[in-house]
């Protein structure tokens, strides 16, 4: 009877003692992160209202997140275009000795922006995005005139050109749709809106001071590019 009771005082001693030395753990999982990856493209589009091709290339940085739908894109953007026009300034009918003057005008116009871009899938592969940009535009200008006055005798002629450069605002707003090829590369087509702060450029011309405004405001671009990313 004594070993009878020895053994389940043992038995309840041998239990509490294995109980009290087991520890729970409780694992929380670990936040979700997001990814930043780099990427760089370029397009070309049209811009409607000058009637001349546009091209840029941007280089920046995507965010994406498991919890949000849609991702985050910031990237720096250079484009080119050009706006080119010309003049011809010739003497009434029937008048002699009148001057002929020809007036060729052109800038390049480089604009330079920071970008915001908010992109979310349509489908798998499909994507819709909208965004905005700010920065500056380099007006690069040139004139070149020729002129004859024919006076008998003698027949005169000459010419110059005049070179100015120029810094201006520069916004736009933009949407469109952009696909995805593959896991690395994507091309997009859409549409912008263009904001700017347009030259109006006095080409010190002998005899004919001439006129004209150099930009791009209100501008519409269509385009097309593609996108690499690292």
């Amino acid at each position: 009877m004594k070993h009878s009771a020895f053994t389940i005082l043992a038995g309840i001693f041998l239990t509490s003692a294995t109980q009290a030395g087991t520890e729970t753990y409780t694992t929380t999982p670990a936040p979700s992160q997001g990814l930043w990856e780099w990427f760089a493209g370029g397009s070309i589009g049209y811009l409607t209202d000058i009637e001349e091709p546009m091209y840029t290339l941007h280089a920046g940085v995507e965010y994406t997140h498991p919890a949000q739908r849609g991702t985050h894109l910031v990237y720096l953007e250079v484009g080119l275009t050009q706006d080119d026009e010309g003049y011809l300034f010739s003497p009434p009918p029937g008048m002699t000795g009148g001057r002929t003057e020809t007036v060729d005008m052109d800038a390049d116009i480089i604009p330079i922006t920071l970008n915001y871009q908010y992109q979310a899938p349509i489908t798998e592969c499909l994507n819709y995005y909208v965004g905005l940009g700010l920065g500056i535009v380099i007006l690069d200008t040139s004139a070149e005139w020729q002129w004859t006055q024919a006076v008998a005798p003698p027949f005169n002629q000459g010419g110059g050109s005049e070179d100015e450069t120029k810094v201006r605002f520069y916004g736009q707003v933009f949407a469109g749709l952009s696909y995805d090829i593959s896991e690395s590369f994507e091309l997009f087509g859409g549409v912008r809106y263009i904001f700017m702060d347009d030259w109006d450029a006095l080409m010190d011309v002998p005899n004919q001071p001439t006129t004209h405004t150099f930009g791009i405001d209100g501008d519409v671009l269509l385009e097309l590019g593609g996108r690499f990313h690292f």
